[in-house]
Parts: C-alpha cells; sequence; structure tokens
C-alpha cells in the first residue's frame, strides 16, 4: 500500500503485516496527534474516517495493540501510545 507522508509530502511503499483499514487509523491516529498534541477519541477516529458508528473502529484499535503498534494508557481518556509509526521516507 502506498501512504503519503503529511510532513514531507512524499509518497512510501508500506508492506507491513497490517490491513489498509488498519494503516488508515493508525495513520489517522498519528496525523490528529501531529495536529492537536493530544490522541483522537475512538469516536473522532469514526467521525474523521466515515465509519458510522465507533465500535468498528475499536475492533481496528484492538488489532493495533494486539500487534503492538499501539497501547492503551489504563484508566485514561485520549489514552493511545504509538509504539510503531508509520514511516516517513
Amino acid at each position: 500500500m502506498k501512504i503519503k507522508c503529511t510532513i514531507c509530502d512524499k509518497t512510501v511503499e508500506y508492506s507491513e503485516n497490517l490491513s489498509d483499514k488498519q494503516i488508515r487509523v493508525l495513520k489517522y491516529i498519528q496525523d490528529y496527534q501531529q495536529k492537536n498534541n493530544k490522541t483522537p477519541s475512538h469516536r473522532d477516529i469514526a467521525a474523521g474516517l466515515g465509519y458510522s458508528t465507533p465500535s468498528n473502529v475499536f475492533r481496528i484499535v484492538d488489532t493495533l495493540i494486539h500487534k503492538q503498534y499501539l497501547q492503551k494508557r489504563p484508566y485514561s481518556a485520549r489514552s493511545f501510545v504509538i509504539l510503531k509509526a508509520l514511516p516517513c521516507a
């Protein structure tokens, strides 16, 4: 999958073990955090990516946590910690 970097405006090929939806969610979280200095909520991600309910986002985020791309701080709102960021070439 090709990803366009919002920082350097280059397009890079990304072929890790992530699906297109997982890459879109991870990229959205990175971009949101960079622009707003806080991570998005599940509802923010659902609204930003056009999902009708946040339940799909919960499933995708759980998969990203399981694959060790994200971590959540317990008992905290907007608590995503990015462990593996998408590459910028």
